[in-house]
């Protein structure tokens, strides 16, 4: 079986993809802040301007976080693509990094939808397909936001989908569905 039945893409949006960076921009900030500042204070760079030292590598850690996270998962989603078949998932990402997967149903073991409070909002959700390797080596990108490929060594996480119950249930029912022709589930 060859025909596709459904390809699923992630929606880009800049608001929640700059929402969900700030805590890690604000962490990084005040650090770089911090220890940068510290160094500047210490090597007298500017003298009458203590704040100063703290200050621009603050700014320059705050912006620099914040345009690598938008620019690296706008260019990752716009070549991220899941074709979803009647026996497998076909999955394509990456920019800087490309990466090509195929999972059949036969090997997933477990279909969850999470919903974050950002996505919630969208009308987003995450697909995660796991299979019997999946978290046996924790090799699933803990960076997708800087545009470096998402799928794991076993499983996968379809991030930032549209409409994500129905194409939670359309994966579901296709896994099931391979599930009982093998005479898995009764």
């Amino acid at each position: 079986m060859n025909n596709m039945i459904f390809s699923l893409r992630p929606i880009f949006i800049g608001w929640a993809t700059l929402a969900g960076l700030l805590p890690l921009q604000l962490f990084f900030a005040l650090w770089s802040g911090i220890f940068f500042g510290a160094l500047i204070e210490w090597f007298k760079i500017f003298p009458d301007r203590w704040w100063f030292a703290f200050v621009v590598p603050a700014a320059v850690a705050f912006f620099t976080i914040a345009i690598l996270g938008y620019v690296g998962k706008k260019l990752n989603y716009s070549r991220t693509e899941c074709r979803v078949f009647a026996d497998r998932v076909e999955f394509e990402e990456g920019f800087f990094a490309t990466s090509r997967k195929t999972i059949r149903f036969l090997d997933v073991k477990e279909v969850t939808l999470h919903k974050g409070i950002l996505q919630q909002i969208c009308g987003l959700g995450t697909i995660y397909l796991a299979t019997i390797a999946t978290g046996t080596i924790g090799t699933m990108n803990r960076f997708p936001w800087l545009g470096l490929v998402n799928a794991s060594a076993s499983g996968l996480a379809l991030r930032d989908i549209p409409n994500p119950d129905a194409a939670f249930e359309r994966i579901r029912e296709l896994v099931y569905s391979s599930d009982r022709n093998r005479g898995r589930i009764s």
